[in-house]
């Protein structure tokens, strides 16, 4: 472990702003040509529908703003006319603020237990190490309360719910929610160090390797020149998905169907913040094209440099793809994306209470915001929703473990975490917490194998108690 907590890499450590593309070995030229080969004008006309498409998505963004950021109650989920509309918003634009999933003196309460926490136990490891604000800890009392929660739970099985699969024996559970730890951060006023470029996490090069991304064909609809035609929400071709080839720091080894963070502060817009690109497959489909597209005119002064005719397909193509390198998350910026105009289409979140859920999908480009003097610190826990696959299970079982012992979970490196940490909580804290089902997303009591449920999820809900339970279950 190094002197920054594993688990925490900024890609744009690699690449400044306004820095240049980074060539990759040979092999990426290669994997690109094979790519679209034989599928050229394909790829040309559907890149020419996208630059006419994002230009009238950005500057519906220029206007709307924060606004165009969809928001729910948590009490509204239960009415189909708001829940339709909302989900509608959501599946357009990637990312979405549930409001009130945990009452707000609930939530401000658990802000204050976790401030006791990092005071009796002043060895909790921090980041950067000069005035943290990113915490190493995994089992605080307010994480424990926030991932068992009924209400977290709830919201997490109504946002899985949006995903669609085509293969309808897609071994996926949305409905069973399972916990992935993450960290807590604490944000100081002023802070202008801690912000992040534009990114997308989930791997970088991978997307457009085979043995990455291309496992299941994820994004096949767009290499085949018909972007239009690709879903962001179809989870079968995510399944067997490798999105870290390359051991990078900072990689998820759950399938995560949204990013996520639970707010114990007020939040305002101006204070520093969450961005999000709120144009979810345009975004998407523009950042893995680019690399194979260059300007006649290179010049970003020039009038014409956005335009549609000043881009061509590269007849040679290089092994650059912008903004990734083996190891780092996707980086993204105004230099090597200038299409997706980040001044008009990077906007922050509607302003966030205590209780309320922030939301985004795993694909989505987002950043953070600077921190000017006048903001109050801000509180958060990462609380991604993950549902029950093998792969989730597989994982589940591990991060059981680091729990009971108090050790990192088993993405953020090992060390000695919180293993003598006063006021960690234990397993009856899950169940006061969560009940029977937060036991579950912890990994801590069998599913049930209840009536009405698919042959395959049946199977699924088997081979995962297998995983954890092996002294009670066998492996179907």
């Amino acid at each position: 472990m190094d002197n920054r907590l594993r688990g925490f890499m900024r890609a744009d450590e690699i690449f400044s702003e306004n820095g240049g593309p980074i060539p990759l070995p040979p092999r990426f030229a290669q994997i690109k040509r094979s790519l679209i080969a034989g599928k050229e004008t394909a790829i040309v006309d559907s890149w020419n529908r996208l630059l006419v498409a994002l230009r009238a998505e950005i500057a519906l963004i220029g206007v709307t703003k924060s606004d165009i950021i969809p928001t729910i109650n948590f009490s509204e989920l239960k009415d189909h006319a708001r829940v339709s509309e909302f989900a509608a918003k959501l599946r357009r634009r990637g990312g979405a603020v549930i409001r009130n999933v945990i009452p707000p003196d609930q939530a401000q309460d658990w802000r204050e237990e976790t401030e006791t926490y990092l005071a009796d136990n002043p060895e909790t490891r921090g980041w950067p190490t000069r005035d943290p604000h990113l915490f190493g800890i995994y089992w605080s009392p307010a994480q424990i309360k926030g991932r068992a929660h009924p209400n977290v739970l709830a919201a997490q099985r109504f946002l899985m719910g949006l995903w669609r699969s085509r293969n309808p024996n897609a071994s996926v559970a949305v409905d069973l929610p399972v916990a992935y730890a993450d960290r807590l951060r604490i944000r100081a006023p002023g802070d202008e160090f801690w912000h992040l470029n534009a990114h997308v996490d989930g791997g970088s090069v991978e997307r457009w390797e085979s043995d990455g991304y291309g496992n299941a064909g994820t994004y096949q609809r767009i290499w085949d020149g018909k972007w239009e035609d690709y879903d962001p929400w179809e989870c079968s071709t995510r399944l067997k998905v490798t999105s870290d080839l390359y051991n990078g720091a900072g990689s998820c080894s759950m399938f995560r169907m949204f990013q996520g963070w639970l707010s114990m502060s007020d939040i305002n817009p101006a204070d520093g913040t969450l961005l999000l690109c709120p144009m979810l497959q345009l975004a998407t489909a523009y950042f893995l094209l680019r690399p194979f597209f260059s300007p006649l005119n290179p010049s970003p002064e020039a009038a014409n440099f956005l335009a549609r005719e000043n881009w061509s397909l590269d007849f040679m193509q290089t092994s650059i793809i912008q903004g990734a390198v083996p190891s780092y998350t996707q980086e993204l910026n105004a230099s090597l994306h200038p299409h997706l105009q980040f001044d008009k289409s990077l906007v922050r979140i509607p302003p966030v209470r205590p209780g309320d859920y922030v939301v985004w999908h795993p694909d989505m480009v987002y950043g953070v915001d600077r921190v000017p003097p006048s903001a109050l610190p801000a509180t958060i826990m990462y609380i991604p929703a993950c549902p029950l696959t093998q792969t989730n299970a597989l994982y589940l079982a591990r991060q059981r473990k680091a729990f009971l012992l108090g050790q990192p979970s088993p993405d953020f490196g090992g060390g000695r975490g919180e293993i003598s940490h006063l006021g960690r909580p234990g397993v009856q804290e899950v169940s006061d917490a969560g009940g029977e089902d937060g036991l579950r997303a912890m990994g801590l009591l069998p599913w049930e194998d209840r009536e009405g449920r698919s042959p395959t999820v049946k199977a699924l809900v088997g081979m995962a108690n297998a995983i954890l339970f092996p002294d009670q279950y066998d492996m179907v």
